[in-house]
């Protein structure tokens, strides 16, 4: 159902890439463009430059003036009056955008399509996730919305069920360099020396590292149990490791502990418990030979 929804706005917002020229309701400037202005009969006006990171251009006699969100039509108003309140009688204004600026969003998580899309042509959440594909198999319930404004940066979380009913709610518009990250259903990891490595489900009712450990098939005979590790991650990626001995939980001589939505278990090998095994092996194996070799040659 989240696919097809977001699969319809994307149809809506038009599919594939973000083209050269975004579409008009984008066309309004933005940090990083690149405008040619010139003015009728004083040519040594002439600027051709980036609206620089507070969405300014500074020019001759006009000064530095804001443009960003304004159309070009709007910007060679705010210039016109500029340079009027600095003795220049009825000054004709033109300004050409020379290249629209990207304005990259990072698309991450459980979406059909991660990568690097322009709030361009996807200026809100919904079409963004949109240009992504829509939302993938496993993905959870909330949507993580990075922002980075000069040295501060702000994570918030969006209920996915807000970007799902999409016109029934305000849309939430995005950024240059904001990082969109849509959190896959909660699952815990278990890999390393059990039977079958992979991820698990973790339900509503929780998880511990006993359970994790039998729905993954158990600790092979190589495993070492009582070294194995929890690394926790939060939903911004952070980790932290505990060290459990896992051996002591099996054998019910220590507390089994909970575990946390994404934590993964991993049961290192032992490389001393896999030499003795090894050689018990050879020693059968020779054994056997041996025998064998005895009813031949009798």
């Amino acid at each position: 159902m989240r696919g097809a929804i977001l699969v319809l706005a994307l149809t809506a917002l038009g599919c594939g890439a973000a083209a050269q020229t975004p579409p008009p309701q984008a066309q309004r400037l933005a940090v990083g463009d690149l405008v040619d202005v010139s003015v009728f009969q004083a040519p040594e006006l002439a600027t051709e430059a980036r609206l620089d990171m507070t969405g300014s251009l500074t020019m001759p006699v006009a000064g530095t003036v804001r443009l960003a969100g304004d159309t070009a039509p709007e910007a060679e108003q705010a210039l016109a009056a500029r340079l009027r309140a600095n003795y220049l009688i009825a000054p004709e204004v033109h300004v050409l955008v020379r290249e629209f600026s990207p304005l990259p969003v990072t698309v991450l998580g459980a979406v059909k399509n991660p990568g690097v899309y322009s709030a361009r042509s996807y200026p809100d959440l919904t079409g963004m996730l949109a240009a992504a594909g829509g939302i993938g198999v496993g993905a959870g319930e909330r949507v993580l919305l990075t922002s980075t404004a000069g040295t501060t940066t702000r994570t918030r979380a969006v209920e996915l069920s807000r970007v799902e009913r999409g016109a029934d709610s305000a849309p939430i518009e995005l950024h240059s360099g904001d990082v969109v990250r849509v959190v896959p259903a909660a699952t815990v990891y278990v890999g390393g020396d059990v039977v079958k490595p992979g991820a698990y489900a973790l339900p509503a009712s929780g998880l511990t590292l006993l359970e994790a450990i039998t729905l993954a098939g158990g600790v092979v005979r190589d495993g070492a149990a009582d070294h194995t590790r929890i690394v926790h991650s939060d939903e911004l990626g952070r980790a932290t490791v505990t060290w459990v001995n896992a051996r002591r939980v099996m054998q019910g001589r220590a507390d089994d502990p909970e575990l946390a939505p994404f934590d993964l278990i991993y049961v290192p090998h032992s490389v001393g418990r896999a030499t003795v095994f090894r050689g018990l092996e050879t020693a059968l194996n020779v054994s056997t030979t041996i025998f064998t070799g005895v009813i031949i040659f009798h």
